[in-house]
């Protein structure tokens, strides 16, 4: 006795769905990854900014790159060089990672349309394998048919 697979449109739609979802996220989550790597939050510069020796680093005016005197200490190096190198840069911790998180929305949103073009180009080359695929099945099955005069 043969045992037949039926087949179920709406099964097979349902998987082909949850995998577009499964690589769309996919794509997003390794577009965020891509950007944090990117943007990471440096600790040479937070221990810059606790570190009390690094207090005229501190006072420089952000983004002063000609006006302030390199530092004499290693551990306010990083601090400085960030401070002096932005216009905008922040002293304290916090408005430092409130900054590099704005940094990596910002560039997340200027390439998730791109990977999006991306994913879909290759959910549609997906598609269209699969497509060739299944009607080179159902030809070859046609030909091999019992009784084709084959």
């Amino acid at each position: 006795m043969r045992n037949a697979v039926r087949y179920h449109p709406r099964r097979w739609l349902s998987r082909c769905f949850r995998g577009a979802c499964i690589g769309l996220v996919l794509a997003i989550g390794t577009t965020w990854l891509g950007v944090s790597y990117d943007f990471p939050t440096d600790a040479a510069i937070l221990s810059g900014m606790n570190a009390p020796e690094c207090a005229s680093v501190r006072a420089v005016p952000a983004g002063s790159r000609l006006a302030a005197p390199l530092p004499d200490s290693d551990l306010c190096l990083s601090f400085f060089l960030y401070r002096v190198s932005f216009a905008n840069a922040a002293d304290d911790a916090q408005s430092y990672r409130t900054w590099v998180l704005e940094q990596r929305v910002g560039e997340f949103w200027q390439l998730i349309g791109y990977v999006l073009i991306l994913w879909f180009a290759a959910l549609c080359c997906i598609a269209l394998v699969a497509a060739a695929v299944k009607r080179l099945i159902r030809s070859l099955r046609h030909e091999h048919r019992p009784g084709s005069g084959i």
